[in-house]
């Protein structure tokens, strides 16, 4: 499995089944785009997070470096977060995607850029 990957003094961090926060439901405010959901969130439930602000990359977007201790590249090269809106993987940045009423968000750990996770490039 992927957690053989991980660095050994991550494991600590993580449930067994690998879910950090079950589903939750937030109440969306106008604009709030899906930096702001999770940023809520991860103040909410008290879970580290770590992030590029927009002005610090090219993309443009807040980039999140770390959630639960997890960080890009602690699973090898090719590891880091991505996130899903509605089953779908967004090409653009977290800050950059407004939502909308009874969008369903997660967020995954990869270490495979995404093939680990369903992702595929077209």
């Amino acid at each position: 499995s992927s957690l053989n990957k991980l660095q050994p003094e991550l494991l600590p961090y993580i449930e067994e089944d690998g879910v950090i926060l079950e589903k939750t439901e937030y109440v969306l405010r106008s604009g709030d785009t899906v930096f702001e959901i999770l940023n809520r969130a991860t103040r909410h439930h008290r879970i580290q997070m770590e992030y590029q602000g927009a002005d610090m990359n090219i993309y443009n977007s807040v980039y999140v470096q770390g959630i639960q201790y997890l960080y890009e590249f602690s699973c090898g090269p090719l590891s880091g977060w991505m996130y899903e809106v509605n089953g779908e993987f967004p090409n653009y940045g977290i800050s950059q995607y407004v939502l909308r009423d009874g969008d369903d968000i997660a967020f995954h750990y990869t270490c495979n850029l995404g093939r680990d996770i369903g992702y595929e490039e077209f």
